[in-house]
């Protein structure tokens, strides 16, 4: 062991220690240097074994820090003797040791670990000079100093909030919780000196945005974090129009930036574009995107809209706001614009819906501006689709793509992260795999179900009332977010017997709730001010009668108890997720007869969806007046159609419709069909699946309408879905086959594939799967000629088997971490195979091949063995082969006498190309990768 290992562990412990104060939040505590938060918790504990277990969870949290902190210590400064070493690491845990942690920045929901370093720099400036560490240990010192103070932060935030939850309770957790520990050390960027603001502000990202919400009552709060890194299920993404670029049908976003530098994201309420955002900032901030070549080694500046809804829009120099105050506060001058100006930088702008629409034209020219100063720099721009025009960015370059309702597999995913996410609790008795089986049987049977789960807040929210509720799940949108809102507000504290101050009904926390939404939504408003909101509180409590804990406890107890409402930045205030602010909204309307102001304000974007809801908490009278006053409302022939379709849309929330509204709304409908673009697809298809009837008889003009007609049969689903589609499946349009291929993922594969696609000439014979679950139904398509399985997660397949059924197939292009199958190919009728992401050094062996007698072309991208094997037995044309050992082996090509085309890769032993010259027929020779290719031109006279 080096001398330095023992008080490199002692620092650890140091370490460690300050973050648990920082965690208790107790300042008391924290400011007395002799004081232990470990011991203070372990008094906590009820039982003798809950004490060992305190102890012994803090003792496994210092092994997670020193897994990291070690090979650090060992690499960095290696060269400066041992002594100077062990000198500057016990400095720092003398720094720690002493620390008062009294500022009260350094309990605040942003700290970063910027903050803390200069912090404690300023607290103790002597320390390097007490040690007596020369100039090069101090630069020692300073490096591990600043790199702790990440771990004190990284720690601090992830465990669990004390004050939310019974200490034996996190105790039970235990396994989870270092899990969680070891990956957000694990995924800390690489760090610099603490002068590297980048490295600094890189981290700082990931700890703030390396978090997702699992919501549950039950849970250790409303919505309890967890690492997105971790969690996030990649959405399928696609081009807005059939003049855009071509994405693949299984093509999730990750694969689409390659594509553009500019992007412009549409997506549904709830359908997951602000986690995107985030997720695409952790990942450019943590290298994960290196294989996107643009997007590789990028610093992320997130922009929330929503915060600029009364405020002018931010300078560069203020895209650091969500990352932290103090981020922002220590940023070298003119850094963000060295990063934009120079390519390095990536804009991620969430939110055009959630500004009024009337602020939106100085959105669009805030966005030029940035554009034309910051060329080279990225952007990732989201909004909900109805929020701005089809090409509103399209001068500028952006790509425009839309966010699409997950697929059945992709609910599947979802399903098990949700799960496997939940905290084990050993007392309750819940099998969370049984939990998770009846939950799939549910969505099996339940169509209706099956509608909500395509939307990823949805299901989290279908998940959380499953598990909570012993299986009972909504029918519909409305009942579903009065549940979720009861389970929120109500139940969680009940179920879980936790005693406030505060007795507040439920029916008052939604009559206030209610309030505050239906004023910002009044108001064009996604936040609010602290004040704001208090006021707001102030005025609904002097109609409720007297509570006597006064305005601010009412508030606090709303934050603190509800999980609806929260506080993202200090002294503003939102709604968790928009979709409960529109819900509640509604809710309000209704309650004040607001029906004239509603229907004079369902053409706003921001008002479309407090419009839909509203209709479905309306009483009959109400809805009545509602969708007649809609239907006669006069507007201009766009706005018309922009509100006929709403009115279809409010079909779905109706529980209940006199036959004359419902029949006027289905007869404008139908005269909106077909579709000429895509922009009024989601409207279409929250009218239901009477729509998909009427898409029977319609007859589109124009390749664009025929993509909107399919796009919108696949996202309604149902029988009668599939009766839509059938009319094009001998479509040859390439833009169309590409939308049938799409929505074939929406549906039991083996009935589209007989229904939809039997006839299809595909896209030119050929399709692209990315799953071993894709292969079902393949036999139905006659005119399959050309397939491409590229099987590279964890679900890999192995097999090749499922050749036999496909009789007209030629061209066969595998990718599979399962192996590759060779047998199952002899007598198929493939004649041209290629084999890619074969892993060197370990070699294929192609021999089995022998009896794929049809065979004419071969490639393999990997390591091969066994080749010659085939030399007199097959016929092939066509040889690309890479890593194999020529020298010896060259005259065996002679098997193959009407060879025409050969390609060597990675070639290290060839000096000689004349054994080549029997080849009569060989037209095309590629060399790659070959070390005497020099040697080699001489050679070429033949």
């Amino acid at each position: 062991m080096a001398m330095w290992e023992s008080s490199a562990i002692a620092l650890v412990s140091a370490v460690v220690k300050s973050a648990a104060k920082l965690w208790l939040g107790d300042r008391a505590v924290a400011a007395d240097v002799s004081a232990s938060a470990i011991d203070i918790l372990q008094k906590k504990a009820l039982s003798l074994n809950d004490k060992r277990k305190t102890k012994l969870l803090f003792a496994n949290i210092e092994d997670r820090v020193a897994a990291q902190l070690l090979p650090l210590l060992e690499i960095e400064f290696r060269n400066l003797p041992e002594n100077e070493q062990l000198a500057a690491i016990d400095c720092v845990r003398l720094t720690f040791e002493r620390a008062r942690l009294t500022n009260d920045d350094l309990f605040a929901a942003d700290l970063d670990a910027g903050f803390l370093y200069r912090h404690l720099v300023h607290k103790f400036p002597e320390a390097p000079d007490q040690q007596f560490l020369s100039d090069t240990a101090e630069q020692f010192y300073h490096r591990v100093l600043h790199e702790c103070c990440a771990y004190v932060v990284q720690v601090t935030s992830t465990l669990p909030g004390l004050q939310n939850e019974a200490l034996p309770t996190l105790l039970r957790r235990e396994t989870e919780i270092l899990a969680a520990v070891q990956k957000v050390l694990a995924n800390l960027p690489p760090s610099g000196s603490p002068a590297d603001f980048a490295a600094e502000y890189r981290r700082q990202v990931v700890a703030t945005m390396d978090r997702m919400a699992l919501y549950g009552a039950r849970l250790t709060r409303a919505t309890r974090l967890y690492p997105l890194s971790v969690a996030y299920l990649s959405l399928s993404v696609t081009a807005e129009s059939a003049g855009s670029i071509a994405l693949r049908s299984a093509d999730r976003i990750e694969q689409v930036l390659p594509h553009s530098n500019r992007i412009l994201l549409r997506g549904e309420a709830g359908s997951g574009k602000t986690t995107l955002l985030q997720w695409i900032a952790v990942a450019t901030a943590t290298g994960q995107l290196d294989t996107t070549v643009n997007w590789s080694r990028l610093t992320p500046f997130l922009v929330r809209l929503r915060r600029y809804s009364e405020d002018s829009l931010p300078t560069p120099s203020k895209f650091l706001g969500e990352v932290g105050r103090h981020m922002a506060d220590e940023m070298p001058k003119g850094w963000v614009h060295e990063q934009l100006r120079e390519g390095r930088g990536v804009v991620l702008i969430d939110g055009i819906d959630e500004v009024p629409e009337q602020r939106r034209a100085d959105v669009h020219e805030w966005l030029l501006q940035l554009v034309e100063t910051f060329p080279r720099a990225h952007y990732v721009v989201t909004t909900r689709p109805a929020a701005v025009p089809p090409a509103w960015l399209g001068s500028e370059g952006f790509l425009e793509v839309s966010l699409q309702p997950m697929t059945p597999a992709d609910v599947r995913t979802f399903v098990e992260r949700w799960h496997n996410a939940m905290p084990a609790d050993p007392e309750a008795l819940i099998d969370l795999d049984e939990r998770q089986r009846s939950l799939f049987t549910a969505l099996g049977k339940r169509a209706a179900l099956r509608r909500l789960a395509e939307n990823p807040l949805l299901c989290a929210l279908l998940c959380a009332l499953h598990h909570e509720s012993q299986g009972h799940l909504p029918e519909n949108r409305m009942e579903l977010y009065e549940v979720a809102l009861k389970m929120l507000l109500d139940s969680r504290d009940v179920e879980r017997k936790v005693k406030d101050e505060i007795k507040l009904a439920y029916a008052k926390k939604i009559s206030l709730l209610s309030h505050i939404a239906y004023w910002l939504v009044r108001n064009g408003h996604s936040d609010a001010s602290y004040g704001d909101v208090l006021r707001i509180i102030d005025s609904k409590l002097n109609s409720m009668g007297e509570i006597p804990e006064g305005t601010q406890a009412v508030y606090r107890h709303l934050l603190d108890r509800g999980g609806v409402l929260r506080e993202p930045v200090p002294d503003r205030v939102d709604f968790i997720h928009r979709t409960f602010q529109e819900y509640l909204a509604a809710s309000a309307a209704i309650a004040a007869d607001d029906t004239g102001l509603l229907v004079t304000r369902a053409h706003l974007d921001e008002w479309r969806e407090v419009f839909l809801l509203a209709v479905g908490h309306a009483n009959v009278g109400q809805r009545e007046r509602l969708l007649s006053s809609l239907l006669s409302r006069v507007a201009d022939p766009r706005t018309r159609a922009k509100l006929d379709l709403l009115a279809a849309a409010c079909l779905e929330t109706s529980p209940e419709l006199s036959k004359d509204i419902r029949t006027e709304i289905q007869r404008r409908t139908s005269a909106l069909l077909p579709p000429q673009d895509f922009a009024s697809v989601s409207l279409l298809v929250s009218a239901g699946e009477y729509v998909t009837e009427l898409l029977t008889h319609s007859v589109p003009r124009t390749t664009t309408s025929a993509c909107a007609m399919v796009r919108t049969a696949s996202l309604i689903g149902g029988p009668s879905a599939l009766e839509a589609l059938s009319q094009f499946g001998g479509s040859d349009d390439a833009p169309v086959v590409h939308e049938l291929i799409k929505g074939w993922a929406r549906f039991d594969r083996e009935q589209y594939a007989r229904e939809v696609l039997a006839r299809s000439p595909l896209l030119n014979g050929h399709l692209d799967i990315t799953s071993p679950d894709q292969l079902v139904g393949l036999e139905h398509l006659e005119r399959l000629t050309s397939l491409s399985c590229v099987f590279e997660h964890s679900r890999s397949h192995g097999r090749l088997d499922f050749v036999w059924k496909l009789r007209g197939l030629r061209r066969l292009s595998v990718k599979d971490h399962g192996g590759y199958d060779l047998p199952s190919l002899g007598g198929t009728t493939v004649t041209d195979l290629m084999l890619t992401g074969i892993v060197p050094p370990e070699p294929l062996d192609l021999s089995p091949l022998t009896e794929a007698k049809c065979l004419r072309s071969l490639r393999a991208s990997g390591p091969t063995d066994g080749w010659s094997a085939l030399a007199g037995v097959l016929q092939l044309e066509s040889i690309s082969l890479n890593w194999v050992l020529w020298r010896s082996r060259l005259r065996k090509l002679g098997g193959f006498p009407g060879l025409r085309e050969l390609g060597l890769g990675h070639v290290h032993d060839l000096v000689d190309l004349e054994p080549l010259s029997f080849l009569t027929r060989l037209s095309s020779l590629t060399l790659s990768e070959c070390d005497a290719l020099e040697n080699l031109r001489a050679c070429l006279t033949w």
